[in-house]
């Protein structure tokens, strides 16, 4: 008795596909957000069962993984309001009815904004940061907020007051950081795409160990307003999403420039791609950014590389990008004495405990020391702000003159230039693009290119500052051309099974309109609700009369066609003894003639 007891405890609380409450005619975790915007629009889903979906996914998994922080607990609500919208014909974009999380360091009304800290653990923002304004106001919903390494301290861990993010492949392996609640949940599916912040590789590198596409936008692009900073002269919001199309989708609806990112390149050919052999494979150089690269990581970026050049790029190998002058320039001006007064200036539109970053100093609820920071206050930064300023346009000025030299249109490295690590391994990332884009404020977007034993990597594009586009047009048909799974982990799978006659009413439904299209529409909408007997009784039942209906249908067309036929037949019959007709015409004409022509003949004589 004593061991079954412990046996229904272990059930209760194992997450099990069979405790599973809700189900879907489509399997979440295997779509974009342009494919749950059509399955929305279609009537498979409606917002609310797709927030219940992945509210269920969060209790299943998250608690293996931490990465999420604090659910919305208003967004049953808000998915409702949003289904009433779009039965009434309002849809306000794509994102209408699609949930997102959020690093917890952007501000969520009614989330409090802890930036991983317990110390902030009442930190209660006013209004929302101005990137989550965008969002709700495009329908989209805020459904949790993500851990992170507290601070965005890390690189390469997500540790915070409320524990570590683990690694969405391995748990005994790190996502990195600091936005690795962001990537774990979007690969998880705990939701459709995520926001983090990205002020050194803070977004690239966990969306490049959970199999994402990861974006940090030209410096600037979106607004940091509501954002808890960390170096207010690199820091960024960044987006973690399944494919670049979704990518490209929320920076549309994000960006201050009201621009419209579109994947626009048919192919390859004249986009030419350069590669820093020193960023690819690099040597035993003392310069971090030079040092060698993991064979197997090696391997992997040269064989993608070459399938770029085999869609029509133009490769151009450079030995190398930083030399010692240039790499000192990247270190040398990284300004987190901007962290109080950034601090100070934010804290004003939040109510709290913490009023000001000396008081979020005092050595309490808080796993990192902020005392080294307190020199920064009231302007008093250790590096001088002007000098950092004519440091940072000396590099680039320096990577223009690469770009022009060669005609260059993008640099390619891998994100990472080293393995996953385990937890807490001591170890730090080496990551070329943090010493790059994040420096001068210029674009990159990180790319699943493939995997290492059971581990993601990704690729690393460039651009120029303002050319996201491009940065989404080539690494869109680099993502074609791979055709990456868009389920990641094997370690939280669907909490359940499609049953074969659904793909088979589906196939029904999206043809031509007909009297069983609304009934077929309100069976998907049921079909959470019902139970597996009733589902399966209905579509047998749906199967049958769609094959009356082909078969009449069927019927209708032949006996049209027999009809045809006939016609056919008739016109057939009538042309012949017209034809006839004619021909008898003209013999009896040319008969008639002759003897008149005789005639005539005879009378002249």
């Amino acid at each position: 008795m004593k061991y079954l007891k412990i046996l229904l405890v272990i059930l209760l609380f194992y997450p099990c596909t069979v405790l599973a409450n809700t189900k879907a005619v489509v399997d979440i975790t295997s779509m974009s957000i342009t494919q749950l915007a059509d399955a929305l629009d279609k009537g498979y889903l409606t917002s609310e069962l797709l927030v219940t979906l992945y509210l269920e996914r969060i209790d299943a998994y998250n608690q293996e993984f931490n990465a999420i922080r604090e659910i919305n607990e208003n967004a049953l609500n808000e998915a409702k309001e949003l289904d009433e919208e779009r039965e009434s014909g309002k849809v306000r974009s794509i994102l209408h009815g699609i949930p997102i999380v959020v690093k917890t360091n952007i501000d969520v009304t009614g989330l409090a904004t802890t930036a991983g800290s317990a110390a902030l653990s009442d930190n209660y923002p006013l209004e929302d940061a101005e990137v989550i304004k965008k969002l709700k106001e495009a329908g989209a919903i805020i459904l949790a907020s993500t851990n992170m390494s507290e601070f965005a301290f890390a690189a390469s861990n997500s540790n915070s007051s409320y524990g570590s993010v683990k690694n969405v492949f391995n748990t005994s392996y790190t996502p990195y950081g600091s936005s690795g609640g962001s990537a774990v949940a979007v690969s998880a599916s705990f939701a459709a795409a995520s926001l983090g912040t990205d002020t050194n590789s803070s977004v690239r590198l966990p969306a490049a160990a959970a199999g994402l596409v990861g974006l940090r936008p030209s410096l600037g692009l979106i607004s940091a307003d509501g954002v808890i900073p960390y170096d207010t002269t690199r820091d960024t919001v960044g987006i973690l999403s399944k494919t670049v199309e979704d990518n490209a989708i929320i920076l549309s609806i994000i960006n201050d420039e009201g621009k419209d990112y579109d994947p626009n390149l048919e192919t390859l050919d004249g986009i030419k791609i350069g590669v820093i052999n020193s960023y690819l494979k690099g040597t035993s150089s003392s310069i971090r950014v030079n040092s060698k690269t993991d064979e197997d990581i090696y391997n992997l970026a040269k064989e993608k590389i070459t399938l770029l050049e085999q869609n029509g790029a133009q490769i151009v190998y450079i030995d190398e990008l930083l030399n010692s002058y240039y790499y000192n320039i990247t270190t040398s001006t990284m300004s987190g004495d901007s962290f109080c007064d950034g601090f100070n200036e934010y804290i004003k539109g939040t109510t709290g405990t913490i009023r000001s970053f000396q008081e979020l100093a005092k050595p309490k609820g808080k796993i990192y020391s902020l005392n080294g920071y307190l020199s920064g206050c009231n302007d008093g930064w250790m590096y001088d702000a002007n000098t950092n300023a004519k440091k940072k346009t000396i590099l680039e000025n320096y990577i223009l003159d690469v770009f022009n030299e060669y005609d260059l249109d993008l640099i390619v490295y891998p994100t990472t230039k080293n393995k996953v690590f385990t937890l807490n391994s001591g170890k730090s990332a080496s990551a070329p693009g943090s010493f790059l884009g994040s420096v001068i404020g210029y674009p990159s977007l990180t790319v699943p290119m493939g995997y290492i034993d059971e581990f993601s990597y990704g690729l690393e594009f460039f651009s120029l500052k303002g050319e996201e586009n491009l940065l989404y047009s080539v690494t869109n048909l680099f993502e074609q051309s791979l055709n990456i799974s868009l389920t990641n982990s094997t370690l939280t799978p669907s909490l359940y099974e499609i049953p074969d006659y659904i793909e088979k009413l589906m196939t029904h439904y999206e043809q031509e309109e007909n009297r069983l299209t609304s009934k077929t529409k309100e069976y998907f909408l049921n079909y959470s609700t019902n139970n597996e007997e009733v589902n399966e009784r209905e579509a047998t039942l749906l199967l049958e009369e769609y094959e009356k209906l082909e078969l009449e249908e069927k019927e209708k067309k032949e006996e049209s066609k027999s009809k045809e036929n006939n016609i056919n037949v008739f016109v057939t019959i009538i042309f012949v003894f017209i034809l006839i007709g004619t021909i008898i015409f003209v013999l009896i004409y040319r008969i008639l003639m002759k003897k008149i022509t005789n005639l005539y003949k005879k009378v002249r004589k």
